[in-house]
């Protein structure tokens, strides 16, 4: 069986953090899976529901951060904290809510025979690509790649899928996913677009993808 190492940030926001963790601990079936979380320097109340979260045995590994260093960063840090037999890492936001028990089985079903990324959120103005929010990923591939830290927010999610394209890997999203995993979206906040990276030109986006395409489909 594969093992997951799903790594989450967590920044203030404390009811949509104990929303995500207590209904990914209660419906989740498959258990061979690790939950590491990384607070980007919360408030006390966020810190206070971690820390609760911790000692009921709900997240496996915790780590306080000094900083917000946002999602590249943080998603980092995070992955240096997985077990090292771990097949996947999963990026999943804090402000979700899973509704399946077997929403982890089906992205581990998605997953290409050949290496890649799947997602549960696709993002269709182009370039098509996948969400970040519940993505999926071969371990060795995002050590090899990392999340490129200059892209401080959601533009490093949109790189790493392009270098796993020009591996001639493949990157699989699902559009509809509402019965497995429902994402409230944008519950930490919104007034990260000072963060590096932002300013990026769509056109050298796009030319990201000219190796190759994202599939997108509708349903599982």
């Amino acid at each position: 069986m594969k093992k997951v190492s799903i790594l989450m940030l967590t920044y203030n926001a404390p009811k949509y953090v104990k929303k995500s963790i207590v209904s990914l601990k209660k419906l989740t079936k498959n258990s061979n899976y690790e939950l590491i979380v990384v607070d980007n320097a919360s408030k006390h109340p966020t810190i206070r529901t971690l820390y609760k979260l911790k000692s009921q045995g709900l997240i496996d590994k915790l780590y306080y951060n000094s900083q917000n260093d946002l999602f590249a960063k943080g998603n980092n840090i995070a992955a240096r904290l997985a077990s090292e037999d771990s097949d996947y890492y999963l990026l999943l936001n804090s402000d979700i809510e899973i509704k399946s028990s077997d929403w982890l089985d089906k992205l581990i079903e998605l997953m290409p025979k050949e290496g890649g990324i799947a997602s549960f959120g696709a993002v269709q103005s182009e370039p098509k690509r996948a969400d970040g929010y519940c993505m999926m990923i071969n371990a060795d591939l995002y050590n090899k790649y990392k999340l490129d830290e200059h892209f401080q927010w959601w533009w490093g999610v949109t790189k790493l899928e392009s270098q796993v394209l020009k591996e001639g890997k493949k990157v699989i999203a699902i559009d509809n996913h509402e019965e497995y995993i429902h994402h409230f979206g944008g519950k930490s906040g919104k007034g990260f677009s000072d963060a590096t990276g932002m300013d990026v030109n769509m056109d050298e986006v796009k030319k990201w993808f000219e190796d190759g395409n994202v599939e997108i489909k509708s349903h599982l």
